[in-house]
C-alpha cells in the first residue's frame, strides 16, 4: 500500500492533496461531498468507511476492497461492482445505483434501502436476507438470484421470475406483490 489513513474526514478541499488514491488503505474514514469520478482508486482498500453525498458514478472498482462500507445519498450509477476484490456488508441508503452490475456476487444481508436501482443486474447474485425496502427497481434483473429472506416491503416496479429465483421467506407488501404473478403468465380479473 502506498498510503494508509485512519479515522480521517475527507472533503473536496482536503482530498485534492491526494492526487492519486491508487493502492491506498482507508480505515474508519469519512468522505463528504467528494466527486470520485476523476480519481484513481484502483487497488484501494476501504474498511468501515462512510461515504455521504459523494459521486462515484462510472468509476472502476477493479481490485478495490470494500468492507462494512456505508453509502448515504451517493450517486453510484453505472458501476460494475463485480470487479471489486471484495465487498462485505455494504449499506446503501437513499443512493442512486441505476445501471449497475452485481452479477454473481455474494451479498448476504446487504442493505439497499430507499435507493433507485433501475436496470441493475443482480443475475445469480446471493442476496440472502438483503433489504430492498422502499427502493425503485424498474428493469432490475434478479434471474437465478437467491432472494430468500429478502425484504421488498415498500419497494416498487420489481419483476421477479418465481420459476428461476428463490424467494422463500422474502417479505413483500400488497398490492405491489401482485407483480410476482406476472412471470407465471396468468390472468387476474
Amino acid at each position: 500500500m502506498n498510503n494508509y489513513y485512519q479515522e480521517q474526514i475527507f472533503n473536496e478541499v482536503s482530498l485534492p492533496n491526494l492526487e492519486t488514491l491508487k493502492s491506498s488503505e482507508f480505515v474508519n474514514c469519512t468522505f463528504n461531498s467528494i466527486n470520485f469520478s476523476k480519481l484513481d482508486i484502483t487497488l484501494c482498500k476501504f474498511m468501515e468507511c462512510h461515504f455521504e453525498n459523494c459521486n462515484l458514478s462510472n468509476i472502476s472498482l477493479r481490485g478495490v476492497g470494500l468492507r462494512e462500507i456505508v453509502f448515504e445519498k451517493c450517486k453510484l450509477m453505472g458501476i460494475n461492482w463485480a470487479e471489486v476484490a471484495s465487498l462485505y456488508s455494504p449499506v446503501f441508503n437513499e443512493c442512486l445505483l441505476d445501471f449497475s452490475v452485481f452479477q454473481s456476487m455474494h451479498l448476504t444481508a446487504a442493505i439497499f434501502a430507499r435507493c433507485s436501482l433501475k436496470d441493475v443486474d443482480f443475475y445469480e447474485a446471493n442476496l440472502l436476507n438483503s433489504n430492498f425496502s422502499e427502493s425503485l427497481l424498474a428493469g432490475a434483473s434478479f434471474n437465478k438470484a437467491n432472494l430468500a429472506g429478502a425484504d421488498f416491503r415498500g419497494a416498487e416496479d420489481y419483476f421477479i421470475d418465481l420459476r428461476e429465483t428463490n424467494i422463500k421467506r422474502a417479505k413483500f407488501s400488497y398490492p405491489e406483490a401482485m407483480t410476482l404473478l406476472n412471470a407465471l403468465e396468468i390472468i387476474l380479473e
